[in-house]
């Protein structure tokens, strides 16, 4: 079997290559901040052991990690409008979803690894040593404060290498959304594998792009691991 990819030379399939990684770094980088700010607030109520709130959370960690990320994906973009949260549209005057794919899609994401990244923040927090805890509490810190200047910088700093694998996870995910129609890579690479039936060589070129994708958010993450390492805490990394 002999590869072609003459199709790559064609602007018009280079221009939606082009245009779904832009679309797949975005939508990654805003699930990363959702996962983000979901894990930390909810690592922060389980922490504290908040009522009603530590079991809301508990819950919603458990729906969410344990359910397939697709099925919540799907749920957002179709039941949520079956349920009366649609839009109309004033030109058509069609009914529309109230949430589009991309952002049904971001929503998915950042839910999704939201709830495993509560579970990881959480453990580094339980990784900060007592008396690290009770020295700040002697300097007249709160236990907000303590949690806010101590024990969340380096709690997090702690949980950085499972942290990135949720994050190299998240933008590996995000090719599902192209089933909602958002023009990420694979919906770009969908239109091509259609079009010129060279379906081995499309495939292989996308594997090639999440391969590099993913590789430069390690070797990013780990960089970031690397400056922000507080000596004493944690495995020191060659």
């Amino acid at each position: 079997m002999t590869l072609d990819f003459s199709w790559l030379g064609d602007p018009l399939y280079q221009q939606w290559l082009i245009t779904g990684i832009g679309t797949t770094l975005l939508m990654s980088l805003l699930g990363i901040l959702l996962m983000l700010a979901i894990g930390i607030v909810g690592a922060l109520f389980l922490h504290f052991r908040i009522p009603v709130l530590e079991t809301i959370t508990t819950v919603l960690v458990e729906l969410f990690r344990n359910t397939p990320p697709l099925v919540q994906l799907f749920f957002l973009y179709f039941m949520l409008s079956s349920v009366g949260l649609s839009l109309t549209d004033p030109v058509t005057g069609r009914t529309v979803p109230l949430f589009s794919g991309f952002t049904c899609a971001v929503l998915s994401l950042g839910l999704y690894n939201g709830a495993l990244a509560v579970e990881i923040i959480r453990s580094g927090l339980i990784g900060v040593p007592s008396q690290t805890v009770e020295g700040a509490r002697s300097l007249g810190y709160t236990r907000f404060q303590t949690f806010r200047h101590v024990e969340l910088p380096i709690g997090l700093r702690l949980c950085m290498p499972a942290m990135t694998n949720n994050v190299v996870s998240l933008i590996k995910t995000s090719s599902q959304a192209a089933l909602v129609a958002v023009a990420d890579i694979m919906y770009g690479a969908t239109q091509i594998m259609v079009e010129t039936f060279r379906n081995m060589e499309v495939m292989l070129l996308i594997w090639a792009l999440y391969v590099v994708i993913a590789s430069l958010v390690v070797v990013l993450m780990r960089r970031l691991t690397s400056m922000i390492r507080i000596p004493g805490y944690g495995v020191d990394q060659a």
